[in-house]
């Protein structure tokens, strides 16, 4: 009996992840788990992954290739059925849990889906995945024995849509460290002679309603001196025409742009432009003032203050007809912002919850 009350906890984390695109919660699952590698004992955290899905090296953390599916299906159905198998506690860091036989800790980013649901109802397949995330968010609420965000303002926006005690929740700030392994191509200014550094002002873009495209467009119209790049592919300039702003002169369309393009972007433009209208954290500022951007622009919501605090300039989404000129400045400097996050701080937090709830 001793024995057994002594044995370490396992806790098995779900790296399905590994097998999809990379983007925000991707990206935080993956340096937190690299970061979690360099402090974690052995054998305290594995992760299990379909076969054949390809991840890094670790020195302390092991790797579980495991089950006959992949996708959704690995996810609810093989994924639990190790956690049984294992007699491990589950960690999973993309809003989504196996539907039953899941016991451990859950990351919900964010609760968009819930909070803004007039995001997703122009088309059957935005509204078939808001329904599958706010089944998500009330099925991790129910069953996560806590649940970890990224935000105070995402912990108080689950709270205040799910019910889930303030106390059972922890913060995990997402970082900007892994910038540091890009190497900058200045080429992007080959490619495209009308951008001088210094003299630009930058945005990287998608359809995505939260990320509020239109309003750089309505900037770049009321501001017609100044030069505005747009990364991101897919139909930013079929909207731009649909919203009837496709001629705009100063309007510069890069298309999808490499990891050193953006890098560079980031480092010489004038201003880096994050108009979001929700978000749990929104790390694209983080990572721009780590390129070394001079300025970020963010909206004025409770998260980008949180988050940026006074070291952003902050624009009324409200009353901006969207003009860059009509933002509140900045009262600090932006690089004060790289002291506060790190992949490491973070890691040596979760370290600290799986240890109090093994």
């Amino acid at each position: 009996m001793r024995e057994a009350a002594m044995q370490q906890t396992v806790w098995a984390v779900d790296g399905s992840f590994f097998a999809q695109r990379v983007s925000g919660i991707q990206r935080y699952s993956l340096e937190l788990l690299a970061a979690l590698d360099a402090i974690a004992p052995a054998g305290l955290v594995e992760i299990v992954v379909p076969v054949g899905v390809e991840t890094p090296v670790y020195r302390n953390i092991k790797v579980v290739p495991y089950g006959t599916r992949h996708g959704l299906a690995w996810q609810q159905l093989d994924y639990p059925r190790y956690l049984k198998q294992r007699g491990a506690k589950g960690l999973a860091t993309c809003n989504v849990i196996p539907w039953f036989g899941f016991c451990g800790i859950a990351v919900v980013h964010d609760v968009c889906y819930r909070a803004r649901r007039d995001f997703y109802k122009d088309n059957r397949r935005d509204r078939l995945s808001a329904a599958w995330h706010c089944l998500q968010y009330r099925r991790i609420a129910q069953k996560a024995g806590r649940i970890i965000t990224v935000s105070e303002f995402s912990k108080a926006e689950i709270h205040k849509y799910y019910g889930v005690p303030l106390e059972k929740m922890d913060v995990i700030y997402n970082a900007w460290q892994q910038m540091q392994r890009i190497a900058p191509d200045d080429g992007v200014f080959v490619k495209h002679p009308q951008l001088q550094k210094g003299a630009y002002y930058f945005s990287m873009a998608n359809l995505l309603k939260n990320k509020n495209f239109p309003w750089v467009l309505r900037a770049a119209k009321a501001k017609p001196d100044a030069v505005f790049a747009i990364a991101g592919g897919g139909s930013l300039a079929e909207e731009a025409a649909r919203l009837g702003l496709a001629d705009l002169p100063n309007v510069l369309y890069l298309g999808y742009v490499s990891d050193g393009e953006a890098k560079s972007l980031m480092a010489h433009c004038k201003a880096f432009l994050f108009p979001t209208l929700y978000e749990g954290f929104g790390i694209p500022p983080l990572e721009a003032v780590a390129c070394g951007a001079g300025q970020i622009l963010v909206s004025d919501t409770p998260c980008m203050r949180e988050v940026y605090g006074d070291c952003a300039g902050y624009i009324d989404l409200a009353a901006n007809p969207g003009s860059v000129d009509d933002t509140t400045p900045p009262k600090d400097d932006p690089a004060r912002l790289l002291q506060k996050y790190s992949w490491e701080k973070s890691a040596e937090k979760l370290l600290g919850i799986l240890r109090e709830n093994g």
